[in-house]
């Protein structure tokens, strides 16, 4: 109960922080704070209180800046599309360039781990 607690609490308060941006500096700067993935802070706490160790959180929180990177990529291209092209064309594309970019920062950076 106390791990739901924490994620709940954490979601929430990334969300009041992405309104008050997007009050403040508009829709688009709190847009970019609701990309933030809202659980991952609490999710990596537990990871690491159960596993006793550093790597797999280390793990998740890799995986989470790399498919970040992507949705930032996916974000750009519904930005750059929206009032050009039809919605779901536009969503289609940005899903495509997110699954590209992401997974590419992935087979880059498993390759540079090898090494």
């Amino acid at each position: 109960m106390r791990g739901l607690a924490a994620r709940f609490a954490f979601g929430a308060l990334v969300s009041v922080i992405a309104g008050l941006v997007g009050q403040h500096w508009g829709p688009v700067a709190g847009g970019v704070f609701l990309a933030f993935p809202a659980i991952l802070a609490a999710t990596l706490t537990l990871i690491e209180e159960e596993e006793h160790q550093r790597g797999p959180a280390a793990q998740d929180a890799r995986g989470a800046v790399l498919g970040a990177t992507g949705m930032i990529a996916f974000a750009a291209c519904v930005w750059l599309l929206a009032v050009r092209l039809p919605a779901p064309l536009v969503l289609g594309l940005a899903t495509v360039i997110w699954a590209v970019i992401a997974g590419a920062l992935y087979l880059a950076f498993d390759t540079n781990r090898g090494r």
